[in-house]
């Protein structure tokens, strides 16, 4: 017997409008992509194998017949690749889940668990499937759906295997029904994000000095995030002299406008204000750095 395991993170992109106190979903769309959880390169596998071309075409297909409008995964593989100016994936300096998820900008990361049970010298086949919703800011879970199997077919269509597993016991549409519930909420509560601001050798500045209204730094810091999360809603994780950290800040699903607010958006006005907090010390004005952000989290070395 022979098992590939292979997992797809369907990337959720869902738009929505708010009328009289009612969600309505407006064209979300999907995007699978392959990886696996050690040695084969999924991206790989999915360049080069029809077969599992094929099983993430049947995924797509399944949330396609759902209202939702898969995004093409070689398209945005095509993009990142003309970003960082390869010609290849393999051997990438550069974390390639984390350039895919920048290059779609989802609000909800879908992972799809397969494995392919394979016999009688692969003519037989079965397949076993689990997912889970993620809320892509802050990676928190938001549903799951759990293991499913497949009788045995003697077939090597695997995307027909995937399709039966999705769509008996009507447990894509119960996915689904999870996923709006869970983002009605964030429309509601806003995207939850960490954030970190950290003292190290080099920083100047300290966040116990204190500036105005004799408050330390990391008092007009908390301040600010008070004043600009989403509903004031935040909660902080631990405020000592070397770091600052929230394991929760609630920033807006849109902005104002009605464009996408991501988590860079909210890092960039972030590292603004802390320079602007910190001011000038001992004739040595703060300047800004760039903050780190990387699953969900912002860290900001101060100055």
């Amino acid at each position: 017997m022979k098992i590939h395991k292979l997992i797809f993170v369907l990337f959720v992109v869902i738009n929505t409008s708010v009328f009289a106190q009612q969600v309505e979903q407006v064209q979300p769309t999907i995007m699978v992509m392959p990886f696996t959880k050690s040695g084969e390169n999924a991206l790989e596998l999915f360049e080069n194998d029809f077969k599992w071309q094929s099983i993430i075409a049947r995924v797509n297909n399944a949330f396609q017949e759902r209202g939702f409008r898969p995004k093409d995964l070689q398209e945005t593989i095509n993009q990142v690749k003309k970003s960082k100016a390869i010609s290849t994936l393999k051997n990438a300096t550069f974390n390639v889940e984390e350039a895919i998820y920048m290059e779609a900008r989802t609000d909800i990361i879908v992972k799809a668990f397969i494995n392919i049970h394979s016999e009688d010298n692969n003519v037989t086949n079965s397949v076993q499937v689990s997912l889970k919703a993620i809320e892509a800011s802050s990676r928190m879970a938001l549903y799951d759906l759990p293991t499913s199997s497949s009788p045995p077919f003697k077939t090597t269509d695997y995307g027909y295997l995937v399709d039966r597993v999705l769509t008996e016991e009507n447990r894509i549409e119960k996915f689904i029904n999870g996923i709006n519930d869970a983002f009605t909420q964030i429309i509601t509560l806003g995207k939850a994000i960490t954030v970190e601001i950290i003292v190290t050798e080099e920083s100047v500045f300290k966040l116990d000095d204190e500036r105005s209204e004799s408050k330390f730094i990391s008092e007009l810091i908390t301040e600010w995030v008070q004043s600009n999360s989403y509903k004031n809603q935040f909660r902080i994780k631990q405020d000592s002299e070397n770091i600052l950290s929230f394991d929760e800040v609630r920033i807006p699903l849109k902005t104002e406008t009605g464009a996408n607010y991501s988590v860079n958006d909210f890092a960039r006005i972030l590292s603004v204000a802390v320079v602007n907090i910190c001011g000038t010390k001992d004739g040595v004005k703060a300047k800004r750095t760039r903050p780190s952000v990387s699953e969900g989290t912002i860290r900001i070395i101060l100055p």
